[in-house]
């Protein structure tokens, strides 16, 4: 299997890494690079593989698999010039936090995935990065897409130690809320604790105010008519404590001075429930007080280090 990755930051690192090791041919895509070179991508904890790192003019125009791997922010841009050069996947992959991106890779290609990512990671440096715990990735599609494609970027990715799960279509929405729920309570909540995700479950005021934030996207869901798999606020605390060690990526992206996505999770949140006869509020105020914290945040050190 050939695969291209976009993005080699934390998570991207990692499923390059994933992918490499599982057997597939990768190739990482990469504004910095000039023309293609060797190079060892390193997921600490997980592993280390040699990739090719090229410049989008350089990547091979026919591949099974093009896992996005870039922030929310900067998808649409990197959706473009995958289109303009004529960039032909089998399965173009999904794997941004938050809800809009995998609606743009479903308009853009004509076999498009999600990939919800459950395990932890850390970026260091490009195709650097520190896998800190944690295996579920869970995939699907919501419509027709190449289902043979999928099932090899989960067969190699499981025999590099991760575990994924496929789901129906059906299922894959709820899924994909599920996940929402748990980044729409982490997320904010960390940033501006300024703390790993393990304060989550042992301070008490987070906590709480991460249960109802999780219960809000639940009763959003519900009133859409997107049944989740199981109960939010389970779901979010256990993750929390299952990559307690773990930074979040709000926290990660600050301390790096970078935006933060919590516009496609917590805004995302607010924007749909604007659809219904209720309005969630707690998820507007965790999305504009995160912004807020992350002017005067930006840049400092992250409770990760050291």
């Amino acid at each position: 299997m050939k695969a291209i990755v976009v993005g080699c930051g934390a998570v991207g690192t990692v499923l390059a890494v994933a992918l490499s090791l599982g057997g597939a041919e990768v190739v990482v895509a990469s504004r910095r690079a000039s023309g293609c070179s060797q190079r060892m991508a390193e997921a600490r904890g997980l592993g280390g593989s040699m990739v090719s790192v090229c410049d989008w003019t350089h990547l091979p125009k026919e591949v099974d698999v093009m896992v996005f791997a870039t922030k929310a922010y900067d998808l649409p841009s990197a959706v473009n010039a995958a289109k303009d050069l004529g960039l032909r996947p089998r399965l173009a992959v999904s794997v941004q936090n938050g809800l809009g991106s995998l609606e743009l890779i479903e308009e853009a290609f004509d076999s498009a995935a999600g990939m919800l990512i459950y395990f932890g990671s850390t970026g260091l440096s490009e195709c650097s990065a520190l896998y800190t715990g944690g295996r579920r990735v869970v995939a699907g599609c919501r419509r027709d897409c190449d289902e043979g494609a999928l099932r090899e970027l989960l067969d190699a990715i499981a025999s590099a130690g991760l575990s994924p799960e496929k789901v129906s279509r059906d299922e894959f929405e709820g899924e994909r809320w599920l996940k929402l729920a748990t980044n729409a309570a982490i997320n904010p909540l960390t940033l501006i604790a300024w703390s790993r995700n393990g304060e989550i479950v042992r301070d008490e005021r987070l906590r709480a105010l991460a249960s109802a934030l999780a219960d809000e996207v639940g009763r959003v869901a519900r009133g859409l008519g997107i049944r989740l798999p199981e109960d939010p606020v389970e779901a979010a605390l256990r993750t929390a404590s299952d990559t307690s060690a773990n930074c979040s990526s709000s926290v990660q992206d600050v301390a790096a001075g970078k935006r933060t996505e919590l516009r496609y999770i917590n805004g995302a949140v607010w924007e749909a429930s604007l659809k219904l006869n209720f309005r969630a509020s707690l998820n507007l105020f965790a999305y504009l007080a995160g912004e807020a914290a992350s002017e005067w945040l930006k840049g400092r050190r992250s409770p990760c280090e050291g």
